[in-house]
């Protein structure tokens, strides 16, 4: 009985993948995910008047997508969470409606662009041609891969034959960390056919670690590079804003001057001389114009010849930090300034001038309270009326004039 009940839900998710849109519920959820390399879901509410319209515009392109490209196994699926608590709660919905990606039924990012029909379709099709969101690097060697390590960047050394099944994979795995890394390939006429397939990641483009488990196994791909990767330093700007945002983790962000290389190179040495381990992953280490977040700079009474200039945003406070220049790169400041985060003391002085700004206040407003009372309990002496001559009698014809008054005519 079990089995026909397994069997029949196998069928199900079957005949819904080759529908446009797919009803994706806790029953089924499993196993749509498994039976798809790549999954582009919308989580919608009823009530919602733009999840709604979102609906109609994603069914559209779900019907487009599926007509043009029919032997693709992309699903287009659809979370009603109002009636699946638990996926909205699995997946973290906040906000409806909200658009994710997974492949292979990992979630690798959220999409954030336009509901446009078209739009939709151009995502998913970029989403599919892993490639063109990633920036391969070609070299003809292995020895040669230092060729294109930045200090900015971690460099992942992908030695397998273009477009093979791992090559591929390995790619939808680093898709949304790709722009922490720079990830260098073998040339398309290399096979490969005599040398030894890698997977390899180095920090510092010198030292190697090497990628030792299954290079089948999508999520261990994903976590094997994540791990490494973390606490790389990311380019913060208007258009992933809002994702380091909903990553929850304190913003440690830099401003610094556009095409400010040496302070870039400062700044992720200084991450990774002085940030290691468990304080690392607390916080989102962040670079970021500061000619165009002017806001911010006004905000701490600064300006662009104040750059660079390092914060923490926590989301509820921001901290500037005491240091101008190169002393925000000495060494210990910038662990100093990230331990005193968790420890409160940026939050104790934060409240200490807050708290000393109020008794300045209270303290003037009970003394123009007590004036007032003065003022109050003074009786005022009555006014005594005295004659005075009228101003308007200075305005008669004086004796140096060109006219005559009438009695002297």
């Amino acid at each position: 009985m079990m089995f026909h009940a397994q069997l029949l839900l196998v069928l199900s998710i079957l005949l819904s993948a080759n529908s446009s849109l797919v009803p994706i519920t806790s029953v089924n959820h499993d196993e749509v995910m498994q039976n798809s390399r790549l999954t582009f879901v919308s989580f919608t509410a009823s009530w919602c008047p733009f999840s709604q319209m979102l609906l109609t515009s994603f069914t559209d392109a779900a019907i487009t997508y599926k007509e043009k490209h029919p032997e693709r196994k992309t699903i287009w699926g659809n979370v009603d969470c109002m009636n699946e608590n638990e996926l909205s709660n699995k997946y973290s919905i906040n906000k409806y409606p909200t658009m994710k990606v997974f492949f292979y039924g990992h979630l690798v990012t959220e999409y954030r662009g336009s509901r446009q029909v078209q739009a939709l379709i151009d995502y998913v099709e970029q989403m599919e041609n892993t490639t063109s969101l990633v920036k391969l690097n070609e070299v003809e060697s292995l020895t040669q891969w230092q060729r294109y390590a930045v200090p900015q960047k971690g460099t992942l050394i992908l030695w397998f034959p273009r477009g093979s099944p791992p090559f591929e994979l390995i790619l939808k795995a680093i898709v949304l960390i790709h722009d922490r890394l720079t990830v260098v390939v073998p040339e398309v006429s290399n096979l490969l056919e005599h040398e030894e397939h890698k997977l390899w990641f180095s920090l510092d483009g010198e030292h190697v670690q090497h990628f030792n488990g299954s290079v089948t196994n999508f999520k261990e791909i994903m976590e094997w590079v994540k791990q490494r990767s973390e606490g790389m330093v990311r380019e913060l700007t208007f258009e992933n804003m809002e994702e380091m945002v909903e990553d929850g983790k304190p913003m440690l962000i830099l401003l610094r001057k556009k095409d400010d290389k040496e302070t870039e190179k400062k700044f992720v040495e200084a991450i990774r001389r002085e940030l290691e381990g468990d304080l690392l992953s607390k916080v989102n280490p962040l670079m970021a114009d500061g000619g165009i977040l002017t806001a911010v700079l006004r905000h701490f009474r600064k300006d662009v010849n104040d750059l660079p200039f390092l914060l923490i945003d926590q989301l509820v406070h921001s901290y500037p930090s005491p240091w101008r220049g190169d002393e925000i790169f000495a060494k210990g400041n910038i662990k100093q300034f990230v331990v005193d985060l968790f420890n409160e003391t940026h939050h104790r002085k934060l409240h200490k001038k807050v708290d000393e700004l109020l008794k300045k206040i209270l303290a003037e407003t009970e003394r123009i309270e007590k004036q007032a009372e003065l003022e109050d309990q003074k009786t005022e002496a009555p006014k005594t009326l005295t004659k005075q001559e009228s101003l308007f009698k200075q305005l008669k014809p004086g004796k140096n004039r060109y006219s005559f008054a009438k009695e002297e005519l």
